[in-house]
């Protein structure tokens, strides 16, 4: 027994070509676009950061000085009780 291989070739064959479809642009903006628009996540977060630490700042300066005042107007009203 004597087995051959053949390949059978269609006359009418085409060749098909493809062409890359290119895709729909991304959503995301530049960076440089966030920064010139000054919403960048990251200048939303150093901002915030910044704001907090000086309202924090703030907030111990007041604290302190009422303290000091406290201080200031309670001696001279023990001093003369005694």
């Amino acid at each position: 027994m004597k087995s051959a291989l053949t390949n059978s070739v269609n006359a009418n064959q085409t060749t098909q070509t493809s062409q890359l479809i290119s895709g729909s642009p991304t959503l995301v903006e530049n960076p440089s676009t966030w920064m010139r628009n000054g919403d960048s996540p990251g200048e939303i977060i150093l901002a915030v950061a910044i704001l907090t630490s000086v309202s924090i700042a703030g907030i111990a300066s007041v604290i302190v000085a009422i303290t000091g005042l406290v201080k200031t107007l309670v001696r001279p009203t023990r001093e003369k009780n005694k």
